[in-house]
């Protein structure tokens, strides 16, 4: 059985090489991007989305994404009691979607199905092993767990989050980088860990994860507007959580709300609505702004030195009631709303603006206000003419003092909307001419009485943001990429489930990984190749991740130091019918000899 020796061969220990002195410079000739095509991936058919998770006849997908210049090989697998168990090797600067079904032939006990695939790090002594498993009774009696300990980097449970909604693994760096992955959270200032690799680029060529109406992470109800969280949230976390999960790109949307009796009075509150001018906007209140500001300034002093950009939209009045039109801000209501903004610290005013912003170096902004980077407001709402449109002094600035190009699909379903972003991120050439800070709204817009079914939650986190992982990261090459990927419920994988814990890393991963791996493997845009054997000792994974032993369960639990010997999901007994990968069938049952093994 091969993969015994495959545990035995791999070494734990930290993941840190040495490198020398000097940094590399991006070289053509030294690029490593495979031209290899993964097989295609499958999109969750919505009518899962409310479907009752179960095992028998379940079909699982598990989606790895390879940001290094390494191959992952699969090595071996074994199952039992599946019906399929596809896995594959992963390429250089793509995402594999592996397939398991576990059985429903009668006479099969669910609690038996298992199954494991072994990787290899090609090149390094590096490996992985993810498992396919049953936790029942449980809701969510379908789990995967994905062991790094090869790594250097734990383990994790994960709900599968319902029939055919992908578990998604991100792995970036390389041997002699070191290697993060999307298991857990790195540091908050994930942008100035990684400042020698990104300060000469353009801010449209550092990829940054955004977050989509992003004050919306609950229904504060302060007009009634018919919004519930169903059809109005949509984000599972707020601002100070969101910056945590990597977000540096806010769609903020702030009106003010009034008093029906006394328009005068008023407070101001992020919102999501059909239309801010309508007679009567429909929808409803999120996070009020003193609560944002105050999340900000808590986020920035504690990871300072980040580019946070704030795209301010609506700007307009709505009565508590929403009745008779907008309330157009007048120059009273405007200045007592610069003042809120002018409460936010490591605000950048008087930036230079003969060029526009996303032209500028990433340098330019993280070095301001003595290193601890820019918050910049972006205005685009409804402000009419007479009233003040910035401050620039202060910080607050027009939107088209950064250029972009915000793709907007509006269509229903995630298919045809993932098919529309990746074309028009390809057609924006890096480096070229049609250059731009792209963003890419990777969000379905659905009619009312769909989002209302199913949630939108529900479409964001298991049919829509999992496509990311398979159908974007294989759309995207050193010459085409997003600048931000915008999305629903931020770090969310399982509905409802909002604790940070809970969360995963997939969206933060990726961006740092676009970042390192497939920006800097395009020497038109990117001075250095950090990932390169030999790279500069400044340019390393060790403030961005750290060697890691432990264990986060389905729950949320975390074991930072548990038994050497543990890994969750792990069979004592391999029974007979169990397969292997060379077409090996146990005829009888035999004891795991790495069930308890502190090999990895």
């Amino acid at each position: 059985m091969r993969f015994n020796a495959i545990l035995a061969a791999a070494g734990c220990g930290w993941i840190f090489a040495a490198g020398s002195a000097a940094i590399n410079a991006c070289n053509p000739q030294n690029l490593t991007y495979s031209n290899e095509a993964p097989p295609n991936g499958t999109y969750m058919p919505w009518n899962l989305i409310e479907g009752i998770n179960s095992v028998p006849g379940s079909r699982q997908y598990i989606t790895i994404v390879n940001l290094t210049p390494h191959r992952f090989v699969l090595q071996n697998t074994h199952s039992y009691q599946m019906d399929t168990f596809d896995w594959g090797d992963v390429p250089q600067g793509h995402a594999r979607q592996n397939v398991v079904v576990y059985t429903n032939k009668a006479g099969a006990s669910a609690v038996d199905d298992n199954g494991e695939a072994y990787y290899a790090i090609d090149g390094t002594s590096k490996t992985f092993f993810i498992r396919a498993t049953t936790h029942i009774p449980d809701t969510h009696p379908a789990r995967t767990v994905i062991d790094l300990t090869g790594l250097g980097q734990g383990q994790r449970e994960y709900l599968d989050p319902a029939e055919q909604s992908p578990v998604t693994l991100v792995i970036t760096g390389s041997d002699s980088y070191g290697f993060m992955t999307s298991i857990k959270y790195g540091p908050g200032n994930w942008m100035k860990n990684m400042y020698d690799v990104i300060k000469d680029r353009q801010i449209q060529h550092v990829v940054i994860p955004g977050s989509h109406d992003s004050g919306m992470s609950y229904i504060s109800n302060q007009i009634i507007g018919g919004g519930i969280s169903e059809n109005t949230q949509t984000q599972g976390i707020s601002i100070y959580d969101q910056l945590y999960a990597g977000a540096r790109y806010f769609d903020l949307r702030v009106g003010s709300v009034h008093s029906v009796t006394n328009t005068s009075k008023y407070s101001f509150w992020t919102m999501h609505v059909n239309d801010e001018t309508a007679e009567i906007a429909l929808g409803n209140t999120g996070e009020s702004l003193d609560s944002v500001i105050s999340e900000i300034n808590q986020f920035t002093a504690e990871s300072p030195g980040e580019i946070i950009i704030f795209h301010v939209r609506y700007l307009v009045g709505i009565r508590e009631v929403p009745s008779l039109g907008p309330i157009y801000w007048t120059s009273s209501i405007v200045d007592d709303f610069f003042s809120k903004l002018k409460g936010v610290n490591n605000r950048c005013g008087n930036l230079d603006t003969s060029s526009t912003f996303n032209q500028k170096p990433a340098s330019y902004f993280m070095d301001q206000n003595g290193g601890n980077g820019c918050v910049l407001f972006l205005l685009a709402g409804d402000l009419q003419s007479g009233v003040p449109q910035d401050s620039v002094s202060d910080g607050i600035y027009q939107a088209n003092v950064l250029s972009i190009n915000d793709d907007w699909s509006n269509l229903g379903d995630t298919q045809p909307m993932a098919e529309d972003q990746a074309s028009d991120w390809k057609a924006v050439a890096r480096g070229g001419s049609s250059d731009t800070f792209h963003i890419s709204q990777w969000l379905v817009s659905a009619d009312i009485f769909t989002t209302t079914l199913y949630t939108i939650e529900g479409i964001g986190i298991m049919p829509t943001n999992p496509a990311l992982y398979w159908m974007g990261v294989n759309n995207m090459n050193p010459q085409s990429w997003p600048t931000v990927i915008l999305t629903d419920y931020i770090g969310v994988v399982v509905k409802g489930q909002h604790n940070w814990n809970q969360l995963s890393a997939d969206l933060y991963t990726l961006a740092v990984g676009l970042n390192l791996y497939m920006v800097s493997q395009n020497c038109n845009v990117s001075s250095v190749s950090p990932l390169l054997s030999g790279a500069s000792s400044e340019l390393k994974m060790t403030s961005l991740s750290e060697t890691w032993g432990g264990i986060i369960y389905a729950n949320g639990t975390v074991v930072n130091e548990p038994p050497r010997h543990l890994h969750p999901g792990r069979v004592e007994i391999l029974k007979k019918g169990t397969k292997f990968m060379n077409g090996t069938v146990l005829e009888a049952d035999v004891r795991n000899p790495d069930f308890q093994s502190i090999a990895v």
